[in-house]
């Protein structure tokens, strides 16, 4: 605000000559406005219906007995997702309209029936209205590779925090999860720390930018031709996502690293599984 300028008040006395003028006054200077206060917005997710499209990154290293076999997975699908008023909480259900998975070549193809048979299988959470995960309900009927895919949906919603959020408001949490592998099943448990960066623009939509990190161990077992297997190991996660103001998620980037151990009793051996993940998640016109 630009300063008013001090007011000169003349003192005229016709027929007064000879008095002295008393000295001028200046106005009173006005109160400095206030310091603009952080924009805050308390954020709940909507009730609406939306589609989206997934895609997916992943590279495996392994090795056994001195040598290092290298995998590269990709990996789209297209979700049609429905939020619904559950009781003061959420439901959501998010359905697989497609499903493709390229891999290199020397590696067996996955089983076309089996990627056809992934349409139209549902995911139902149950989630607060801040996104944090009460229930997952797996597809009915689906197999082992599609159950695995799925379970990503687990914390499909960004956490949101309970209260009011602006550009700095941060919070952590912890989650344990059981997961389906490709062997058997294994238990992960991690700790997060959430950030609000503030508002962006994000696609033409104006959004607010939240980044998560997070560490993890895991441990499991299962079988592999036969063969009993261990698995110990954790990585790291990363994600960036976007919420509207009116409580829509447009979506985000991940990132996962991680090694695992896969422990063979039977032939005394420890096969060291790296891999990287990265994945975009795009909510569709």
């Amino acid at each position: 605000m630009k300063r008013l300028p001090l007011v000169l008040v003349a003192v005229l006395g016709a027929g007064c000559a000879g008095r002295a003028t008393p000295p001028a006054t200046p106005a009173p200077a006005p109160a400095a406005a206030p310091a603009p206060r952080p924009e805050t917005t308390t954020l709940r997710y909507a009730v609406g219906t939306g589609r989206y499209r997934l895609e997916s990154q992943s590279h495996v290293e392994q090795e056994v007995m001195g040598q290092t076999t290298k995998v590269d997975v990709g990996t789209v699908m297209l979700l049609s997702v429905a939020v619904a008023d559950a009781s003061g909480n959420l439901g959501i259900g998010i359905t697989i309209d497609s499903l493709a998975m390229t891999l290199p070549p020397g590696m067996p193809a996955p089983d076309p029936a089996e990627l056809t048979a992934a349409r139209g299988k549902t995911v139902r959470l149950v989630t607060s209205t801040q996104g944090q995960t009460i229930s997952v309900v797996p597809p009915d009927s689906a197999s082992a590779t599609v159950k695995q895919v799925t379970q990503g949906f687990r914390e499909f919603l960004p956490s949101l925090p309970a209260g009011p959020v602006a550009a700095g408001t941060s919070w952590s949490d912890t989650t344990t999860q059981t997961t389906p592998t490709q062997i058997g099943t294994a238990t992960v448990h991690m700790t997060r720390q959430h950030r609000v960066l503030g508002w962006e623009d994000h696609g033409g939509t104006r959004a607010l930018h939240l980044t998560t990190t997070g560490t993890y161990t895991l441990t499991g077992s299962g079988q592999a031709q036969g063969q009993a297997i261990d698995l110990a190991g954790g990585g790291q996660r990363t994600t960036d996502a976007f919420v509207s103001g009116a409580g829509v998620y447009l979506g985000g980037t991940f990132s996962d690293s991680s090694l695992v151990n896969a422990s063979i009793a039977s032939a005394g051996m420890v096969v060291p599984v790296r891999s990287t993940t990265h994945s975009t998640l795009t909510r569709l016109p």
